[in-house]
């Protein structure tokens, strides 16, 4: 996630931690899903605004893409990044996982690795579609669209870059009072009854259990069962679904600053240290260590200590060169 150095309103940071933490926790949820229905039910819930919401918010922290030497920038802050940690995670799991052989695709991302390639074609989607007619229409119809390609996969994560672009670029369209709209008086009432309508629905459009892999969008219509020309409109529903109930996430978010605003200028820190993290803690000793309620509650705090500890200041002393790209600075540029 690219990084802004200058001061911005606390709102954002607040929110982009928050959405963070969910990502965090959902990531949590993943493995036992399956067994507990409240679980997969939170979870589907999660599933369908923070990843929207967080591409959305990164999309309005884009605005300055013209500026010299942006695409420098977003190369050392994401794509280099992105080839070290593909790399580093894959030898890992190699060995956390016993795998008898070891094999690395550098262009199908692991993981949470996906966000960061897809982010990087983005920034550089900017260049072409603010400068087109109708551009948020002409991105909704290739979102829709690319779920008609079958024969696409993992690779350079060209389904999800496509199907979540429209988040990233209707925030980079929007500005501050757009996005705080939702802070106005008795906002948060209609927030909590938009939440319920918007499950009601949700669970109206799709079953629960082929729903998550809609809101992953990697995987094509007729591999999700819907070969059908009109599979389309269930992104369609998706898309609304899941902006309606992004702003009423937001009215909740604190406007002014928190114990957690700083960490939210850390969001990419957290997002590409925590899966390795949650991975570990499953295959050392959590999937035994769950059986009881509390158990289960104990995520939330494993959560909160995960994101807050890969946000703090020492976790950026220490993986800021490969996080922002340096490590590799003294191989691309000489010395004057």
């Amino acid at each position: 996630m690219a990084e802004v150095k200058n001061s911005r309103d606390p709102f954002i940071d607040n929110a982009r931690f928050l959405l963070v933490f969910l990502v965090v926790l959902g990531h949590f949820f993943v493995p036992i899903r399956g067994d507990h229905p409240v679980i997969n039910e939170i979870n589907h819930i999660l599933g369908l605004f923070r990843m929207p919401a967080l591409i959305l918010l990164t999309g309005f922290l884009s605005k300055g893409f013209m500026k010299k030497g942006y695409i420098k920038k977003i190369t050392m802050k994401l794509l280099v990044p992105y080839f070290i940690f593909q790399v580093v995670f894959g030898m890992y799991y190699y060995f956390l996982y016993n795998d008898p052989t070891f094999e690395l695709y550098l262009l199908s991302p692991q993981y949470t690795l996906w966000f960061l390639l897809s982010l990087f074609f983005w920034n550089l989607m900017l260049f072409v579609f603010t400068k087109i007619k109708y551009p948020l229409l002409i991105a909704i119809i290739l979102g829709v669209g690319i779920g008609y390609i079958s024969d696409l996969g993992h690779y350079l994560s060209i389904h999800r870059t496509f199907v979540f672009f429209p988040f990233f670029l209707l925030g980079y369209y929007m500005n501050l009072e757009h996005l705080k709209w939702v802070k106005k008086r008795f906002m948060k009432l209609a927030a909590v009854a938009t939440f319920v309508l918007v499950y009601i629905m949700f669970e109206q459009v799709l079953s629960l259990n082929e729903s998550l892999q809609w809101l992953f969008g990697y995987t094509p219509y007729a591999g999700l069962g819907y070969e059908k020309w009109y599979a389309g409109f269930y992104r369609l529903a998706i898309y609304g679904l899941s902006l309606i109930i992004g702003f009423a996430f937001l009215a909740f978010v604190p406007t002014r600053e928190t114990f957690f605003t700083e960490l939210g200028k850390r969001t990419a820190y957290i997002y590409i240290l925590h899966g390795v993290v949650i991975e570990t803690m499953y295959e050392l000793y959590l999937y035994d260590a769950l059986s009881t309620f509390w158990d289960y509650a104990l995520i939330l705090v494993y959560s909160a200590i995960i994101t807050f500890f890969l946000g703090s200041s020492k976790t950026v002393k220490w993986m800021r060169p490969l996080i922002e790209g340096k490590i590799v600075q003294p191989l691309l540029y000489r010395r004057n």
